[in-house]
């Protein structure tokens, strides 16, 4: 069991972990920060695509300017046009202007969440912001300058609508002159107990609560876990057992899954020659089924003489088909 004294300090790293992975994501940040070009960061929900984009953002020449998000899954639904570039109205001969989101991002960071739903008609009027580097407001009559650096993310699947159509190329090219994938959390596991103890910290922090104890067993189970909805899913898990369980100690009992037991869980404390005679008949009997009855097969896969095998079978009252 870990108490407070024994947990290591977890520095706010650009992205937390040890990992191959995470130390290839955290070259890139540092890299990508010092130049201007227009970033495609590709990974699964959860991952913690916007917290690189943050960072890139926050180490960059642009980190005292705006970064602004458009979700490209709301155009067409919560975000129309006039979001996106502004508008002008004339009213009794005074000119009302909205400053859309693309001028709101003007020598800043634009960044464009799911860029793979972005909806088609959409696609072409980026395209020429971008190559033109200036935009005009609906209903406007002038031209406005702008200068963005745009990092977008997207799902693995962006080129396969590129392939069906679905996606512009030249916009898809545009937008990806550096790139930098996230792995899923599965893929570097190792990562998993730095980022706990990472999570764990802040949240106290910011709750003003003691940080508990975490039961060893905690550690297997995570570990054990494929965390399909990754950074974002372990986080949750982490908030919601502090929240659940009792002040001092973390419990198991609050994970978000099944613990996964010892295979001989299920045997009861009793006499030791009673437990060891039923492992023996499941075992036996396994063995058995794999090879149709065949006991000198049996008895080489459960690594007896066949003369063993035949005496317990008998022992234990085991068929021989």
């Amino acid at each position: 069991m870990l108490t407070n004294q024994q947990f290591v300090d977890v520095a706010e790293e650009h992205f937390t972990g040890n990992s191959p992975e995470a130390k290839r994501i955290n070259r890139a940040i540092r890299k990508f920060a010092k130049a201007e070009n227009n970033i495609l960061i590709v990974g699964d929900t959860g991952t913690g695509k916007e917290h690189t984009a943050r960072k890139i953002h926050a180490l960059s020449a642009r980190a005292n300017r705006p970064f602004v998000v458009l979700n490209c899954s709301a155009l067409g639904y919560t975000l129309e046009r006039r979001d996106i570039l502004g508008a002008e109205t004339e009213h009794a001969g005074n000119i009302q202007r909205t400053i859309g989101l693309l001028e709101k991002a003007n020598r800043g960071v634009l960044f464009l969440d799911n860029i793979d739903d972005l909806p088609e008609p959409y696609q072409f009027e980026l395209l020429q912001v971008l190559r033109e580097e200036k935009l005009r407001r609906i209903g406007g009559t002038e031209n406005i300058a702008i200068d963005v650096r745009v990092i977008s993310t997207a799902t693995g699947d962006i080129e396969e609508k590129i392939e069906k159509d679905e996606f512009r190329k030249d916009l898809y090219y545009a937008l990806k002159s550096l790139s930098i994938n996230i792995p899923a959390l599965k893929t570097r596991k190792q990562d998993i107990p730095e980022l706990f103890i990472f999570f764990l910290k802040n949240y106290c922090k910011q709750n003003e609560l003691e940080i508990p104890a975490v039961p060893a067993e905690m550690f297997e189970s995570i570990l054990e876990y494929d965390w399909k909805g990754n950074v974002r899913e372990l986080k949750n898990c982490v908030e919601n057992l502090v929240m659940m369980s009792r002040n001092g100690e973390l419990s198991t009992e609050f994970l978000p899954f099944e613990i996964k037991r010892h295979p001989l869980d299920f045997l009861e404390v009793k006499n030791l020659k009673g437990v060891i005679s039923e492992v023996e008949t499941y075992l036996i009997k396994k063995a058995l089924g794999k090879y149709a009855g065949n006991q000198v097969k049996a008895a080489r896969q459960l690594g007896i003489p066949e003369a063993t095998l035949r005496f317990k079978m008998k022992k234990y009252a085991i068929p021989k088909d």
